[in-house]
């Protein structure tokens, strides 16, 4: 399992106004899956799952996927919670 954090840099907690959608990426092809956490979503046939927790938004992938596409998938979705909110953040890789 690949593992992320992502952390809001410029405060304690990202505020993410309800019905924002952040947790997809904003150019890879993806699709809306069910289940724990705060938001799934299924990439090149991989579980992506969004839990807010105290440090960050902890981002898990349940299965095989490429290095390179995980990581695009997790700046992409950096981004689009840096747009909704308008709160600057990092991602930190866990594993």
């Amino acid at each position: 399992m690949i593992e992320y954090l992502i952390k809001r840099t410029d405060g304690e907690w990202f505020d993410l106004p309800a019905g924002s959608d952040p947790y997809r990426p904003t150019t890879i092809p993806f699709k809306r899956e069910k289940g724990w956490g705060d938001g799934r979503i299924l990439v090149a046939g991989c579980v992506v799952s969004f839990s807010f927790e105290d440090p960050g938004i902890q981002v898990s992938f349940e299965g095989k996927i490429d290095n390179s596409l995980a990581d695009k998938v997790v700046d992409e979705v950096r981004q689009r919670i840096e747009q909704v909110s308008g709160q600057k953040g990092e991602v930190i890789r866990l594993t």
